[in-house]
């Protein structure tokens, strides 16, 4: 089998990439700052005033709907309670109607402009729904009325990061931490940073920064395992990895960074066992069909795997090495045909995939498409040589030599 191994390879590399996006569930947008009913208004406005206090309270309770209702009471009473509009914004925002809560922080900074409360919460909303120029706009805006508030800078970094810009979200991360030390958060965002800047090691020292600060935080003990994984340390990798699941039993992405750390160890079947925790927890997790359909083609499950590979493409029809493993799938079924088909909707959607180009050269060798088998097999070389892969350009000039010699099979 000329691609088995070659796939294997990639698939471990793909669930590193991940890394900053997995535990958003453990991490999240941001806290919200919350009215603080000891503030409120004047003592001659005593009713607004009980009302908007009733409102913190059901707000902190769980209890939104009765929430929204006493900070409209407080409004009504009252209709230039700014507090009570950001209230009202927190509200709306929890039950999902973000069109509405943004109306309601504009509403509250029209009437105190210069409550920074109003430009953070709003900025929350705005990145909830993934207006994030808009979320920094406010989150600059809350920053500059108060260069001391640790939270607007936090999601300001986060904001920042989410664009790429790393080199601010790391400048962001690092005032926060100057100004709140003992707040984890912002050191597991800014290794983060640090890792997608291939900086791994110092990466490694924000996370363990995090965990020494609060050992039960889930996101920092994944963050780890993936760092660690990425060195190449997978026992230590597994233990963190295991760590996370202990704390945060019901988020996929630890079971799914496990089994691929399992899975560099040879153990198939221990990871594929995690593979499918993960899906049970979450079945619309594309990464983890793609993961456990990978270590079913290393198992020659080949049906198993190619129902996989096909969830996976249903779920996320532009994941480019779903593709490629269907195409092997096929291949080794005798699908030649309809795995061509397969390796040329991956090049199709990244003109740059080596592994593709070098699949399909393999298959056209096979029979016995032997000019366009070299075209496939030049532009996979090409490839490989720009990413510096020496293995694989090596591969590939023993590919040339079977074509060259009629030897491939």
């Amino acid at each position: 089998m000329l691609k088995r191994n070659l796939l294997i390879a990639t698939i471990i590399g793909l669930c590193l990439t991940n890394i900053n996006t997995a535990f958003g569930v453990i991490i999240g947008v941001g806290e919200r700052n919350k009215p603080n009913a000891s503030e409120t208004i004047a003592p001659s406005k005593t009713k607004a005033a009980a009302s908007f206090e009733e409102g913190v309270n059901l707000y902190e309770q769980g209890d939104l709907k009765g929430s929204e209702a006493a900070f409209r009471k407080a409004i009504e009473l009252q209709p230039n309670f700014a507090k009570a509009y950001i209230g009202l914004g927190n509200a709306l925002d929890d039950q999902g109607k973000a069109t509405e809560a943004i109306a309601s922080y504009k509403k509250a900074i029209s009437l105190e402009p210069k409550d920074s409360r109003a430009y953070f919460n709003l900025g929350l909303t705005l990145a909830r729904v993934d207006k994030l120029d808009d979320a920094i706009t406010q989150y600059q805006k809350a920053v500059s009325l108060d260069p001391k508030y640790v939270k607007a800078r936090y999601n300001l970094g986060n904001a920042l990061y989410s664009q790429g810009k790393l080199t601010e979200a790391i400048a962001q991360y690092t005032e926060t931490i100057r100004l709140e030390p003992n707040y984890a958060p912002p050191y597991a965002r800014l290794g983060n940073a640090l890792y997608d800047q291939g900086k791994i090691s110092e990466a490694i020292a924000q996370y363990k920064k995090a965990i020494s600060l609060e050992p039960k935080y889930a996101a920092a003990h994944y963050y780890l395992a993936s760092a660690l994984h990425a060195q190449g340390k997978i026992t230590e990798a597994i233990a963190e990895y295991r760590e996370a699941i202990r704390l945060e039993p019901t988020n996929p992405a630890g079971y799914s960074g496990l089994g691929n750390a399992l899975e560099i160890q040879g153990k198939i079947e221990e990871a594929i066992a995690q593979y499918k925790k993960a899906i049970s927890l979450n079945p619309k997790y594309v990464s983890a069909h793609y993961d456990l359909a990978s270590a079913l083609y290393d198992q020659d499950k080949l049906t198993e795997a190619q129902s996989e590979y096909t969830e996976t493409i249903r779920l996320d029809p532009k994941y480019v090495q779903a593709y490629n493993g269907l195409g092997n799938v096929l291949d080794d079924q005798g699908k030649p045909t309809e795995a061509i088909a397969q390796y040329k909707k991956a090049i199709s959607l990244d003109p740059k995939n080596a592994y593709a180009y070098y699949n399909l050269a393999v298959t056209l060798g096979r029979g016995q498409q032997l000019d366009d088998a070299i075209i496939a097999l030049k532009k996979a070389r090409e490839l490989f040589q720009m990413q510096g892969n020496s293995k694989m350009v090596e591969r590939v000039d023993q590919l040339f030599q079977k074509i060259n010699t009629r030897q491939i099979n």
